[in-house]
């Protein structure tokens, strides 16, 4: 089960940025970054994975990157 939990670094909550676990495991994480007109201002990345990222429009759109990255061309997660 897909579960979004606030991203807490040294203690703290960050605002504006989601940790997204699969079955308890945490594989992603989404935050709110605007940065310039025309991109998205929500930034999503996979843990572990520097080079799997991107920008999407909407927070919902992210978490569906995460979740569509994450499984590749299998249903099951990596």
């Amino acid at each position: 089960m897909w579960t979004r939990v606030p991203t807490i670094v040294d203690g703290n909550t960050i605002s504006g940025d989601w940790t997204i676990s699969f079955s308890d495991r945490p594989v992603g994480r989404i935050s709110y970054a605007p940065e310039a007109p025309g991109q998205g201002a929500w930034a999503w990345s996979l843990i572990g994975v520097p080079d799997v990222s991107g920008r999407a429009w909407t927070e919902e759109a992210a978490m569906t990157s995460i979740k569509e990255t994450a499984a590749g061309p299998s249903s099951e997660v990596a």
